[in-house]
């Protein structure tokens, strides 16, 4: 673990009762900024842990320390490193936002607790909310619906074709890294791109999800569970994906659709889920019809969406634990739109360059996609790292853009460093 800022004058100095001081493991991204400037500005002290030394939680005001990690979630360094530094600070909780992250905490849970609390959710839990082929049989049980699917190897076993095309094929448990498709979604039009598809998992197609394609809209649903129910729910659909064939939203416009709300904290429920979770469909605002994706067993991609509409999800998170009577909702915003802009740039070069689309969807022309790009550039559209409070994080993040552009090594998404952080 390696000291990239150092402590806040005040906080040597200061006399911050123990449970305000929390060890924020949050990577380089708009998420976990998000969830610093979440904490800090609620008046706790929150100690940044990125994974490289332009990760833009360093450089937020409201992180009073920053540190970079370099063992991954999969060194045993990483507990030791964490555990020691937690207590060198005199942290009470620890706190983070990617999946790998969550499932080693997981394992070494009884290190920490009770003396230092994990924000994660039970192992069992996490477990049956990371399982989408456990996820799909429950949705059906509780009449939530879904999309007709197999996995791959049983479509592949049964010698003929049991669903209809298009088709959708995911992974179907994100724990294992060596069983994790290349794609974060991908679409066969018919058996050829289905075959060709096949052969790039064939290794492990027990553990690849396929499944009708459902039109519409990618609909993401953050909700805190708190007693069993939902204390508050943001959503919001995206707009814009990178890769656009299936990806990232770097698009987003918040929103509210009962049916949809209402079966997100029924699965979250039914797997006994406590804390923060983001609960994805797939919605057809043209006939209101929608089926249940997937549950992310974390903070989702969108955060910075949902906290700027009005949902404090981190300190929210925070206080159910060590404030559970302070707890108070916000009110949500709907229609506002956000983007991170390095991703959505990437977006409109992707449509002109004529990137394959999801099945179904119409192509802009260029001259149109150049136009919205520009539009929402104006006010009507915040960004994902921009905030007047908090500036700086912004303008690392533009450098970043424009030296990976010289570079001409630009991530699809548009992030300082890639995305293994926010899985």
């Amino acid at each position: 673990m390696r000291q990239i800022r150092p402590l806040r004058t005040d906080v040597r100095t200061r006399k911050m009762p123990r449970k305000r001081r929390v060890l924020a493991v949050v990577g380089d991204t708009q998420v976990g900024l998000w969830v610093v400037r979440s904490l800090g500005r609620a008046g706790l002290e929150v100690f940044a842990v990125c994974a490289s030394e332009k990760g833009l939680s360093a450089f937020s005001r409201y992180a009073s320390g920053a540190w970079v990690i370099e063992a991954g979630p999969d060194d045993p360094a990483f507990v030791d490193e964490i555990h020691a530094l937690a207590r060198q600070l005199e942290a009470a909780s620890v706190l983070t936002i990617a999946e790998s992250y969550h499932q080693t905490l997981l394992r070494s849970r009884d290190r920490f607790e009770p003396d230092i609390h994990v924000f994660s959710p039970s192992a069992e839990a996490f477990r049956k909310a990371s399982d989408k082929d456990y996820m799909h049989t429950l949705a059906c049980q509780l009449g939530v619906p879904v999309a007709r699917g197999t996995t791959l190897d049983r479509l592949i076993a049964e010698g003929r074709r049991s669903l209809e095309f298009p088709l959708v094929l995911r992974t179907r448990s994100q724990n294992t890294e060596e069983a994790r498709a290349p794609w974060k979604a991908a679409y066969a039009r018919n058996p050829e791109e289905l075959k060709r598809l096949a052969d790039e998992v064939r290794a492990f197609a027990s553990n690849v999800l396929v499944q009708e394609y459902h039109p519409g809209v990618e609909d993401h649903i953050q909700v805190l569970m708190h007693g069993g129910e939902a204390f508050m729910v943001g959503e919001y659909i995206g707009e814009h994906h990178m890769p656009l064939a299936g990806g990232v939203t770097v698009q987003r416009v918040t929103c509210h659709h009962e049916d949809l709300a209402r079966d997100a904290v029924r699965l979250l429920q039914a797997v006994g889920w406590e804390g923060v979770a983001g609960v994805q469909f797939h919605y057809d605002p043209t006939t209101g019809k929608y089926i249940f994706l997937e549950i992310n067993p974390r903070f989702i991609g969108g955060l910075p969406t949902v906290i700027m509409a009005g949902f404090d999800a981190p300190f929210l998170l925070w206080q159910s634990h060590f404030e559970p009577d302070k707890m108070v909702k916000g009110k949500y915003r709907l229609g506002l739109r956000t983007r991170i802009l390095g991703g959505d740039a990437n977006w409109m070069l992707a449509m002109v360059r004529g990137d394959p689309l999801p099945p179904g969807q119409k192509r802009l022309s260029p001259i149109s996609t150049v136009l919205r790009f520009l539009w929402n550039g104006g006010p009507w559209t915040r960004d994902d790292t921009f905030w007047w409070r908090d500036p700086k994080p912004f303008w690392v993040d533009l450098r970043s853009m424009a030296r990976k552009l010289r570079e001409r090594s630009v991530d699809p998404i548009g992030n300082p460093e890639d995305r293994k952080d926010t899985r």
